[in-house]
C-alpha cells in the first residue's frame, strides 16, 4: 500500500508523542540517547521532516525496541490517519452534494412558490 506523505507525517508526529509519552523522554535526553540532534527531533514533531532509515533505528535503540516493533506502531498510525482521511473526505462529499442540491432546489422553477 502506498502512503500519502502527510499521512506519514502526521503519523510520524503521533508516533514520536506517544513514544515519547510512554517512556517520559524528553527531546533532550531523546536526543542524546539516539544520536539524533534535537533540532531535527523538534522538525519532525512539527511534521517539517520526515525521519530517514538510520534516525528511524536510532529512535527505536533510544526507545528500547526494535526497529520491526517501532514500524508496526508507525503502520498502525498511518492506518488510523488513512481512515481520517476518508472520514473527512466522505463529509466533505455529502456536504458538497447537499449544497449542490440545495442551490439546484432553489434554482428550480418547479419549486418557486408564489405569494
Amino acid at each position: 500500500m502506498r502512503y500519502d506523505i502527510e499521512v506519514i507525517r502526521k503519523a510520524e508526529i503521533e508516533l514520536l508523542a506517544q513514544m515519547q509519552g510512554a517512556t517520559s523522554l524528553t527531546k533532550r535526553r531523546l536526543s542524546i540517547d539516539s544520536g539524533i540532534s534535537r533540532q531535527h527531533i523538534g522538525l519532525v514533531a512539527k511534521g517539517k521532516r520526515n525521519l530517514s532509515i538510520k534516525s528511524f533505528c536510532d529512535l527505536a535503540d533510544a526507545f528500547g525496541c526494535s526497529a520491526t516493533e517501532l514500524m508496526a506502531k508507525l503502520e498502525e498510525l498511518m492506518q488510523e490517519q488513512l481512515k481520517l482521511q476518508v472520514a473527512i473526505a466522505a463529509d466533505k462529499s455529502k456536504g458538497m452534494g447537499y449544497i449542490n442540491k440545495a442551490y439546484s432546489d432553489r434554482n428550480n422553477p418547479k419549486n418557486k412558490t408564489f405569494k
